[in-house]
Order: C-alpha cells, then sequence, then structure tokens
C-alpha cells in the first residue's frame, strides 16, 4: 500500500516543499516521478463549542522571584460587566524589610524628636504620560480601567495571618504555589477609623497631603504644634493612597524596631506576613496596579511618616528649637505575592448559539471538530472533490472527521493522500455584545489536552505545535475592523499535519481561553527556552462574547476550521 504524505507546512504546496520532503517520497519509490500534478480545493469543517467553567490559576509569583523578565499583573477592585462573571481583584503581599531603622536620635550638642504622623499604604496605578500640564509637569491616563471608575469599589486591608512560605509545606524540597481560591487569615483590619476606602481611581492622584507634628520642647515631646506637607509624585505617576490606623502600625512597627522581629528578613515575614488588600462591594472598577515599579520614588510600599524636631544646645546650654525635617520610612510591597479572585454570576445571560471567553477565574471553551458535513456539501457543492471520499465515513455519522480525513489514501490510484496546505481556525465577536476593542481580550489562546497511552488520564495541557513551529503566524490576535472588535484566526497546520502524518494521535477537543501575557507563549521562559506546557496562570480578567459553528444562526461568521488541501491529480 502507498503511504499518503502528510501536511506539507504553511502557504500552498509548492517544489521547495517536495524537495524538503524527498525522505518522504523515497518511501513510495518511482511514483513521485510520474505522480506531478496536483489540484487544489478547501472545504470547512464543523465545530462543537461549549463553555466550562474555569476553578481556579495559580495566582502567585514564586516562579518568577528569579526571573524577572516575567512580571505579573496584580489588580484591584470589583468589575461587574453583567456579561460576564463579577470580578473581585485582591491580592496579598509579603513587605520588604528596610535597614537603620530609629525613633530618636540624642546627641551631645542634637536632640532629635522623632514623633510619628500618619501611615499609608500607596498603591502605585499603571499609567501612561500624555502630554503636560500649564505647570509643565506631566499628564498621566490610567491603563485599562475596567467597569465603571465613579462607582466606588471598597478596599479594605488586614494584617495577613497566613505565612507565605516559597517552599511548600509538605514537601520542602519544592517550591510552594497559592492558587486563587486560597482563603488567608484576615488577622487584624489595618484601615483608618475602621471605615472601608472607597476607591475611585482618577490620573490626577499624584498628591496627598501629611499632616505633620512639631514638638514644642525637648522635655515636652507630648507638646506639639501642627503643620501640613504634601507627598508629590506628580512626574512619576498617579497612586491610590490608603490611610492606616497609626496607632495600630506604631505598636505593630515603630514601637517594635529595636526588636528581633526586626532583625533578620525571616524573622520580620514570620512576625508581619504582610498584608491582605481585599476588594469588596458588587459593582465599581478593575484597575491594574504597577507593583513592580523599580523606581524607588513609585515604588508600593506602607510609608511611615514622621516628623524629627531638631534642637541644638545654645549659649547657654539649653536646647533651643532648630528646625523640623519631615520623614518616612518606606516598607516595599515585595517577596511573595499572590492574587485573589472571587467571581459572581453574570446578571445577563449567553445569548443561544454564542459562547463566552473570560480570562482569572472566568470561563474558557472546548472546540469539537466535528469534520466536513457531507449532505450540506453535497447540497451546496455538489462537484466538491471531497464527496469522492464519502466512504472514508467509517462510522456513517455524515461527517468526515479529521481522523477520517487523514486516513484517506488510495493505492490502486497512486493517491498519496490529502495534502494540506493550510488550515485556519476562525472565531467571530459577537459585536452587539463587545462594540469596544479596548475591553475586549486582545488576544486569545488554544492549546490541547493531552492523554496517556490509555486515552483516558488528563495530562498537562500542552500548546499546539504551531504556537512555536510558526510563531509568526500562528495567531490567535485579535482583528479590529471599523473600530469593532471582529475576529481571532489561529492558523493551526503544523497541529493538523501532525495528525495527518502520525506525529500525534490525539484528536481531542482543544481547548480555548484569554490569552495571559506572557506566560502562555510557549518562549515566556525566554526566547531561547521552549516549554511546551501551558501553565495555569491567567491574570487578565477581559471576557468576550463569540459566535458559535451554527451557519443558521451566523452565516459566513460562523466559528469554523478552513482546510486548504491538494490532492493528485486524476
Amino acid at each position: 500500500m502507498i503511504r499518503k504524505i502528510g501536511i506539507l507546512g504553511l502557504g500552498l504546496y509548492s517544489l521547495l516543499s517536495l524537495i524538503s520532503c524527498e525522505e518522504d517520497f523515497k518511501d513510495i519509490g518511482g511514483n513521485v516521478i510520474k505522480n506531478t500534478a496536483f489540484t487544489t480545493n478547501q472545504i470547512e469543517l464543523e465545530l462543537e463549542i461549549y463553555s466550562s467553567n474555569i476553578d481556579s490559576v495559580r495566582a502567585d509569583n514564586i516562579a518568577f522571584l528569579q526571573n524577572p523578565g516575567v512580571v505579573p499583573e496584580y489588580w484591584i477592585g470589583v468589575y461587574n460587566s453583567g456579561n460576564y462573571k463579577t470580578v473581585k481583584s485582591s491580592f496579598v503581599s509579603q513587605l520588604g524589610l528596610i535597614t537603620n531603622l530609629k525613633t530618636n536620635d540624642n546627641q551631645v550638642e542634637v536632640d532629635s524628636v522623632y514623633t510619628l504622623d500618619e501611615v499609608i499604604l500607596k498603591l502605585p496605578y499603571q499609567a501612561t504620560k500624555n502630554g503636560v500640564h500649564d505647570d509643565g509637569s506631566p499628564k498621566f491616563v490610567l491603563d485599562s480601567i475596567l467597569g465603571n471608575p465613579d462607582i466606588a469599589a471598597n478596599i479594605e486591608v488586614f494584617e495577613n495571618g497566613t505565612y507565605l512560605s516559597n517552599l511548600d509545606p509538605l514537601s520542602p524540597a519544592n517550591s510552594n504555589s497559592f492558587f486563587s481560591n486560597k482563603i488567608y487569615d484576615e488577622k487584624k483590619l489595618l484601615n483608618k477609623n475602621d471605615q472601608v476606602f472607597s476607591l475611585r481611581p482618577q490620573a490626577t492622584d499624584t498628591v496627598y497631603t501629611i499632616t505633620r507634628h512639631k514638638v514644642m520642647g525637648v522635655n515636652t515631646p507630648n507638646t506639639v504644634e501642627l503643620f501640613t506637607s504634601e507627598e508629590k509624585l506628580a512626574s512619576k505617576g498617579p497612586f491610590i493612597a490608603i490611610p492606616l490606623k497609626k496607632d495600630l502600625m506604631k505598636e505593630l512597627f515603630w514601637d517594635k524596631f529595636e526588636d528581633s522581629e526586626f532583625s533578620s528578613t525571616d524573622q520580620f515575614n514570620n512576625y508581619f506576613r504582610g498584608l491582605y488588600v481585599k476588594a469588596t462591594g458588587s459593582n465599581g472598577s478593575l484597575v491594574p496596579l504597577d507593583l513592580n515599579s523599580r523606581n524607588a520614588q513609585n515604588t508600593a510600599a506602607v510609608e511611615f511618616h514622621y516628623t524629627i524636631t531638631r534642637f541644638e544646645k545654645g549659649e547657654s546650654g539649653n536646647m533651643i528649637y532648630k528646625d523640623t525635617v519631615p520623614s518616612k520610612y518606606s516598607f516595599p510591597l515585595s517577596g511573595i505575592r499572590a492574587a485573589k479572585y472571587d467571581m459572581g454570576s453574570g446578571s445577563i445571560a449567553i445569548p443561544s448559539d454564542n459562547f463566552a471567553i473570560q480570562g482569572t477565574v472566568g470561563t474558557k471553551a472546548t472546540v469539537k471538530i466535528i469534520g466536513v458535513n457531507l449532505e450540506k456539501t453535497r447540497q451546496n457543492d455538489p462537484n466538491n472533490p471531497i464527496l469522492n471520499y464519502e466512504a472514508f465515513d467509517e462510522n456513517n455519522n455524515g461527517y468526515l472527521s479529521l481522523e477520517e480525513l487523514s486516513a484517506i489514501e488510495d493505492s490502486n490510484d497512486d493517491n498519496f493522500g490529502i495534502l494540506i496546505n493550510d488550515a485556519s481556525l476562525t472565531f467571530y465577536v459577537n459585536q452587539t455584545i463587545n462594540n469596544d476593542p479596548n475591553i475586549v481580550p486582545q488576544r486569545l489562546v488554544i492549546y490541547s489536552n493531552e492523554v496517556n497511552e490509555d486515552n483516558k488520564t488528563l495530562l498537562s495541557p500542552k500548546h499546539i505545535a504551531d504556537a512555536y513551529t510558526e510563531s509568526s503566524l500562528y495567531g490567535g490576535n485579535l482583528v479590529v475592523a471599523n473600530d469593532k472588535p471582529e475576529k481571532y484566526t489561529f492558523r493551526i497546520t503544523d497541529y493538523i499535519s501532525n495528525l495527518f502524518n502520525k506525529n500525534s494521535t490525539n484528536f481531542n477537543p482543544l481547548e480555548l481561553r484569554v490569552f495571559n501575557n506572557p506566560t502562555d507563549s510557549p518562549f515566556y521562559k525566554g526566547a531561547q527556552t521552549l516549554d511546551t506546557n501551558v501553565p495555569t496562570y491567567n491574570w487578565n480578567p477581559r471576557g468576550v462574547t463569540l459566535l458559535n459553528g451554527n451557519e443558521a444562526s451566523h452565516g459566513v461568521k460562523k466559528a469554523v476550521l478552513t482546510l486548504s488541501y491538494s490532492e493528485q491529480s486524476k
């Protein structure tokens, strides 16, 4: 029996591809010389698509602490779109220990009295410069706000009581991991006056005012005069400033600076296990935070603002007022960090013959390739050459599946089988629901669920071959037409090729979800490092509604797999 030739890559079948597959043709001897004429055809394979919930995603940064090339995103707030799950995005984070902490400085000639003024949690927004103000200072635009910033989302800040370790407590030789549904111990509420913080993000949030304390006498530290000063980051970017309980933070930090709990990073992380910044409420907005800024002036931090009142010895030996020095200690949010996603149901039902994709702990879709509908082809295109292979419909279900198409060959007629030139998988956007290209996912990813030899046990998800063999052509990016999101297209020629060439026998359905940047790239560990596994990270909260494969409902905008192929001319 003559062995068929499988898919030979992207583009039209050409002399170059014949040469590149010389070894395959050698297997069929002299037949390659007399069979040089080919005709091309295009067929559509119908799809069956259904959504499923994502239960949890890995949400920590432990694997990236030594890989600064990967920067996880952390969002805060509430996003209630109506069409997708409501997202409440929170996070936990350790604090970094700083050195040279002191709360007094008494010398022979100068006495310095330290007074704690206020404690602020500063969380910089992700923002882009956009022109300048009249005074020359830069204007900013907040990046990627989802939802309604005019509706306040509530933010609570807790002392985290859950120990964050980078080692698995059950198997200390292995790295630890934290998933998005983990429950954290809300040890103490740290919000000032026990009041939730109302988040209404604005690009002008670049200044906050500190009430300072000037001590009136070196021997009367409790006698003070109040004055104010401004903390500005106008040239660096906008930020959230959440006031914390001064007395409690003084007890937890300020009064213990000289104790053993602040003597080393390990001691400190065991004593104060970080912050749990929690979003509550049912509506508002969701904004990405810049928790990874390397600019020391715009680092996410717990800031202890204090004033040093200095007195110097006069000619009579008395200590007289010299000046006041506004100061601060900034404990950066660093070390282990993890996102927490709480999801609620959408209030608007998904239209029939549509399916929804949403990132974080939203939804994904299973894409089952049914095959060529023989009856529909016979009605619409009775001369289509694919009808010559009806006999390969082994289960008599009226479809030629991928597996059945890959089995086509005819040794009596010197037929090598169909030679696939191109395979594209397209999903169209429901533009009635999604008319703004800026808030839908800018990219999707499709991958395969691998199984072991018994075809039952589910293994780690794998990238399809085109994601790394033809990454520049693979696609998955949003296509915008007339300022509206139109479609996502994947070129999956090598994936089909491997099925036809028996390099793969996994004809199981594919999985489609929102692309997570950069971990859904097979090269996210570096341009020279290929990882074919698809990790479970997803910090992209966007959603999109797509049209399924129902031709009667969607016509030419139905989801479809299109194959262009060649076959030997009769």
